[in-house]
């Protein structure tokens, strides 16, 4: 029965791919109007809202291919459907440049948002089988659980300490002073160096020890305590992605037979939405007021749907804003490109897309520190139509394959902390994960795990040298 259900999710997905493609024909045939695009609109809408009910049906709300569908649609949809409801005009490019897309434009952000996204669970629904690998092949290990542990503690004091100095500077500087090279004015004391690396660096070492579910609540509410002190000095990601990477260990590792209901997801939402907010407040400086609860909600999604202006930008200024280079995509594994705050030489020699195009735009606003930020779609939209369908197939495939592999491989489970949060926010973010973050996690696993390989094997030895001491009496 399960495999019915799936061909047929996958059978109607192609079937939507076809109509859309003899839809574009059509298109193209006819002029581009208004009424073309607020179709659009309302076809994304509906191809959006069969792909969440349809992955859903398969894993459950709190799979991480659902997870990525829903901060898709909170950074690249989100203003879309607002405009649907009449709360927002997408086509408003609100950061810096304050103009409308025209027609034109508008349509080949929606159809290149449409493609990509049949795309995408077109590759997720036919990863499905991936999901049958349910039991993790690897044991609890006390070794690895003691260790992290105790490495974790040893780190939590500093790592603490260098989040409470961060606060207060950027207190006093001003919150774009993250940016703006200022960090490298702080002194930190000596004992905290490297806390802040040791820390989460032990906390995916505890993870993939695969802790019982009391341990994993004591040392991650750790853990939550050090994020909160983090985000207070400005960026919601800090606390964000911690919180979804917990909730999806959680109930694909500890608790695998619990569902949640709806009604406390929508609660856990609102009072995200909230608390969301109220860090924009802190930060800034400003006071908090609380009209109205629908207004709240309606400014954080548009808030939040300011990445679908990086694929916008890219569209409409396709003749003037050119790579010459090599693609956007690669950036993250570029280990030796180093950041020491945004200046004019770092935006003309880095690959990063973001960076280049917030200079692009407004060269004063890029060195004051402020950016436009980036997307994973407008890095497929850099690879070109064929490029970006076939990255849209492999990332829906990918996250299922990703679910096998993490419960067949302590190494992945390991390197998880680093690569779920990189899927949640890489519409916002970029597709790959930084090479530079992997390599340091890796090469410290290494150490680990050969320090007590040798140890146990010397351990062995010993036991059999006795043995045979034994014998030979």
């Amino acid at each position: 029965m399960t495999k019915f259900c799936v061909s047929r999710f996958a059978f109607v997905q192609l079937i939507l791919l076809l109509v859309y493609a003899f839809q574009c024909i059509l298109f193209r045939i006819a002029e581009v109007e208004d009424s073309y695009a607020i179709f659009l609109q309302y076809e994304l809408l509906a191809v959006y809202l069969w792909s969440l009910w349809s992955a859903s049906r398969e894993t459950g709300v709190l799979n991480l291919y659902v997870m990525f569908l829903l901060t898709l649609g909170l950074f690249l949809y989100s203003r879309v459907f607002l405009d649907i409801f009449g709360l927002f005009e997408w086509y408003w490019a609100t950061k810096w440049t304050d103009f409308y897309f025209p027609i034109h434009t508008r349509y080949r952000i929606l159809s290149f948002l449409i493609w990509t996204l049949l795309f995408t669970h077109l590759g997720a629904l036919l990863g499905k089988r991936y999901l049958e690998y349910k039991q993790i092949e690897f044991p609890h290990s006390p070794f690895l659980d003691k260790l992290s542990t105790a490495l974790f503690l040893v780190a939590t004091p500093g790592t603490f300490t260098k989040y409470i100095i961060e606060l207060k500077f950027i207190l006093s500087r001003g919150y774009l002073a993250v940016y703006d090279g200022s960090f490298d004015d702080i002194s930190y004391p000596v004992w905290t160096a490297g806390s802040g690396t040791l820390m989460e660096t032990a906390y995916c070492l505890f993870l993939a020890s695969r802790p019982s579910k009391k341990k994993f609540f004591i040392i991650s509410s750790i853990f939550f305590v050090l994020k909160l002190a983090d985000v207070m000095k400005g960026g919601r990601s800090r606390l964000f992605l911690p919180v979804i990477f917990l909730v999806w260990y959680y109930y694909s590792f500890l608790n695998t037979n619990s569902s949640v209901s709806l009604k406390k997801i929508l609660l856990f939402g609102l009072g995200g939405i909230f608390f969301a907010q109220v860090m924009v407040q802190f930060r800034m400086g400003n006071s908090i007021v609380l009209d109205n609860m629908g207004d709240l909600v309606t400014i954080f999604f548009a808030q939040q749907g300011v990445s679908l202006l990086v694929l916008g930008y890219m569209v409409y200024y396709e003749p003037l804003f050119i790579n010459h280079g090599v693609p956007y995509i690669l950036y993250p594994l570029v280990f030796w490109d180093s950041f020491n705050g945004q200046t004019v030489d770092y935006a003309q020699n880095t690959l990063s897309l973001g960076h280049k195009l917030s200079y692009f735009l407004s060269p004063e606003a890029y060195l004051d520190g402020e950016g436009v930020g980036s997307s994973h779609i407008a890095e497929f939209w850099d690879l070109g139509w064929f490029g970006a369908l076939s990255m849209c197939f492999l990332l829906g495939y990918g996250i299922r394959y990703f679910e096998k592999a993490v419960r067949r491989s302590r190494t992945v489970m390991y390197l998880s902390f680093i690569l779920v949060p990189t899927i949640v926010y890489m519409p916002r973010a970029s597709f790959f994960p930084s090479l530079k973050q992997i390599l340091v996690a890796l090469l410290f696993y290494w150490v680990v795990v050969t320090w007590w390989n040798r140890r146990r094997r010397r351990a062995e030895g010993d036991v059999a040298a006795a043995a045979e001491n034994m014998l030979n009496r």
